[in-house]
């Protein structure tokens, strides 16, 4: 019997390795975006601290998949099926796109991985306009929805804006908001002074309230933040509901249960780390991890609340499926 149990445990112990997975050739990360956006801040991070912090065992590559809101990079990253060495960062449109009608890929035809990190979004003006808190920015429009113009680049700005107009009765349909490709021309032309307003997420709005080209009128978060934004009320305060932006990080369809428990693994020592802490306070990021079932079900459920909403304001052009 002893004799047995040895070579029980010999064996039960040369199995144990091959329970496990680990990447063996480089990893691609797809950022959605092109270079400089909240996005591509987040991935290029989340890469350095996987090479920095020695989490996987081979070389990790970041690649910029910019279009279509998002949907060119979550449609590469759908048909990498399998494929455990792809990966992506994922954010407000992998939800916002399918139920707009802009594609029928859904956070269904991806493996979630981990929910990282809550990104406030915020409304700026010029440090000269006359409009000095998200309260004034509501009751100009509600008086004539034509008064200002609102740049934003994406239907998720449309949603965190279109909430408080939305609840203080504006005619949001006439409230004028030209979409930009990318947060530096929406930039452009705030200061350039052919928009009035900018919806963007805090991390590209803080060098400019810092240097007072800008001034924060409102916020996204349900508290109000620190550093150059801790006079920026948030819409909460102001008697309004908004949303801000998340991000976490997907994996192809079809990669074993092994390789997700290791990809959940890394992206959770990433968010424990004093590294993305640091990153996080930079950029005014709230942290909350979630792992990949929990995702999983986050994703589930804040999509039927953003059909709700996006439907209110009339941001549905079709049933999503």
């Amino acid at each position: 019997m002893r004799c047995l149990s040895a070579m029980l445990m010999v064996l039960l112990a040369g199995t144990a390795p091959a329970q496990g997975w680990k990447p063996e050739r480089n990893v691609e990360l797809t950022i959605p975006t092109s270079p400089g956006g909240s996005n591509d801040i987040a991935g290029r991070i989340i890469q350095k601290l996987w090479t920095e912090l020695k989490l996987l065992p081979v070389q990790s590559t970041v690649v910029n998949r910019s279009g279509g809101e998002h949907i060119v990079a979550y449609t590469y990253i759908s048909q990498r099926t399998g494929d455990a060495h792809a990966v992506g960062v994922m954010s407000t449109p992998m939800l916002v796109n399918p139920i707009e009608g802009r594609t029928q890929l859904t956070h269904n035809d991806v493996t979630p991985i981990a929910y990282l990190l809550t990104e406030p979004m915020i409304a700026v003006v010029r440090a000269d306009s006359p409009i000095k808190t998200g309260r004034e920015l509501v009751e100009a429009l509600r008086k004539n929805p034509a008064a200002l113009s609102i740049a934003l680049t994406s239907t998720g700005h449309r949603v965190s804006v279109g909430m408080p107009l939305q609840k203080a009765g504006v005619n949001i349909k006439g409230v004028r908001m030209p979409a930009f490709k990318g947060g530096g021309e929406t930039m452009i032309a705030v200061m350039g002074g052919h928009a009035d307003v900018l919806i963007t997420s805090v991390s590209t709005s803080v060098p400019h309230i810092s240097s007072g080209q800008m001034r924060g009128i409102a916020v996204s978060s349900t508290t109000r933040l620190g550093g150059a934004l801790a006079t920026v009320p948030t819409w909460q305060e102001l008697g309004y509901q908004s949303s801000g932006s998340w991000k976490g990080v997907m994996a192809p369809k079809g990669i074993t249960p092994a390789q997700i428990a290791f990809w959940e693994e890394v992206m959770r020592k990433s968010a424990a780390s004093d590294e993305i802490r640091q990153y996080a306070e930079q950029n005014q990021w709230i942290l909350e991890f979630k792992g990949a079932a929990e995702t999983k079900k986050w994703l589930d459920e804040e999509f039927v609340a953003l059909k709700t909403i996006m439907t209110e304001l009339g941001l549905v052009r079709q049933p999503a499926n």
